[in-house]
Formats: structure tokens, C-alpha cells, sequence
């Protein structure tokens, strides 16, 4: 099958017979190649992340929120007082996931103007894959009008006109929802950035993250050997005239973590 003349050269023996039977010469070759003739390319799922997921109905990708709140026929828009209760203490009914996946939570309370949501959506709708992933708004548009004086305006008159809308959000608040056939490594590269760029502290969430979180917490509950555990109790019992110095809002809400 071969030459007499190519016996004394094993490597061109080789490399002829590799090419005779189709197979890849990398294998033959007797010092490594920095690369290889032939690759082959192989998708590898991690187990137990990508299960069966319910996507929306309508849409996958997140819509434009209004600028302004809808208004029915006869209504009108009322100027509204300060109302810093809608941002203070904790988040107590949208605080979990809805589809079980993965999430952009809150961390403190604050006001998220239209330019921060138009940010969420252009960010999370251009990074994500819309015949596998879907994202969908935990929050409602700007709502809560907010009023302001032009520059050099004299004090004086009355309450100013309206200004802006803003949208205001507790602690632990969920504002965006991210779900689909994607793991966390993808999903934490999609939503880490967006929760950085917002104006009060906010991270990204899973659903095995929060479930860990509220099984550490009850574990520290139940070995907790503190008499002074947990602080509200310390508050209730008003121990060392605890009472004075913190508000009658962290009685209701049995911490003084928030402000």
C-alpha cells in the first residue's frame, strides 16, 4: 500500500494511514499540535437548572411603561403630600418570586423615575434571548406625582404644579422578573449590572438564594440562645428604656434595621 521509501519515515507512514482511514492526525502526530484538525462542538446542560418553565401569555420581553398614569373619563390628577411611608420599612405582599426562577430585589427603599425603568427595559430586553428567556414587571409605571418650583421662582402661592411621576419602592421589594431555560450564571449576567445602575441598593435573586436565606434564618431563630432575641421583643418589653430611642414605626415593623 506504501512506497518502499517511506518505511524509514514513521511519521509520513502515519500520517498517510490517518489520512487513508479518515481519522483525526492529531493522533499520531509525535509532538502535539498547537492546535486540532478536527473539533467538535457539543452543548452541555447543567442538570437540575434548565426544568420546565411557564412562560407568559402575551409577551416575553418587557413593555414600555407609561410616562404618566392612566386616566379614566371624569378623572383628574391630585397633587399629593410627601408621603414618605410608601418607601419606609419593609415589603411585606410582592417580596417573593412568582415564577420561582430568578429576580431583581430591593434592598432599601427609594423612587424610581422613568428613566430608570426605561433603563431596566432597554438593558434586560436587548441581552435576553427571546425563544428561551422571558422578563416581566413586578412594579406598576409612575403613579405618585411629585411637584417642584421652577429655578429663582419666589416662595409663596401655594403648592407648585406637577412635575414628574415617580415610582416608590420598599425594601425587598421584587422589581423585575427574569425566568425561562437559562441557568444563574446567565441570568446573574443579565440582571447584576441592571441592579447596580438603580438609585437606591438592589441585587440580584434566585429562588434557591431566598429559600436558603429563610432556612438560615430560621435556624438562627430556633438556636438562638440570646435572651434578647429577637429585637423586637427587647422593643416590646421596652428593656433599659429601649422605647426612646427609636420610633413608633419600628415597633410595627419589630426591627430598626430600616429608617
Amino acid at each position: 500500500m506504501f512506497s518502499i521509501g517511506w518505511i524509514g519515515n514513521v511519521d509520513v507512514v502515519l500520517r498517510k494511514s490517518a489520512d487513508f482511514l479518515k481519522i483525526g492526525s492529531c493522533a499520531f502526530h509525535r509532538y502535539p499540535l498547537p492546535h486540532s484538525e478536527r473539533v467538535y462542538m457539543k452543548n452541555y446542560v447543567a442538570r437540575g437548572e434548565l426544568d420546565d418553565a411557564e412562560f407568559p401569555p402575551s409577551r416575553r420581553k418587557l413593555h414600555p411603561l407609561p410616562r404618566t398614569p392612566i386616566l379614566l373619563g371624569g378623572e383628574r390628577i391630585y397633587k399629593y403630600p410627601r408621603r414618605h411611608y410608601d418607601i419606609r420599612g419593609p415589603e411585606t405582599i410582592n417580596h417573593l418570586l412568582r415564577h420561582n426562577q430568578f429576580g431583581i430585589q430591593a434592598l432599601e427603599g427609594g423612587e424610581l423615575l422613568i428613566g430608570h425603568l426605561d433603563m431596566i427595559r432597554n438593558t434586560i430586553n436587548r441581552k435576553i434571548n427571546e425563544k428561551r428567556m422571558f422578563a416581566v414587571w413586578r412594579i406598576p409605571g409612575p403613579w405618585k406625582p411629585k411637584t417642584q418650583r421652577s429655578l429663582g421662582k419666589r416662595m409663596g402661592g401655594g403648592k407648585a404644579d406637577i412635575h414628574h411621576y415617580v415610582t416608590p419602592v420598599r425594601a425587598y421589594r421584587i422589581i423585575v422578573e427574569l425566568g425561562g431555560y437559562l441557568d444563574w450564571r446567565e441570568a446573574s449576567y443579565i440582571l447584576s449590572g441592571v441592579a447596580n445602575l438603580l438609585p437606591f441598593g438592589a441585587r440580584f435573586v434566585s429562588q434557591d438564594l431566598l429559600d436558603t436565606e429563610s432556612k438560615l434564618e430560621a435556624y438562627v431563630a430556633e438556636k438562638n440562645v440570646n435572651p434578647f432575641y429577637p429585637p423586637g421583643k427587647a422593643l416590646l418589653g421596652n428593656y433599659a428604656g429601649s422605647r426612646s430611642f427609636i420610633s413608633p414605626w419600628h415597633m410595627e415593623w419589630g426591627s430598626t434595621s430600616f429608617k
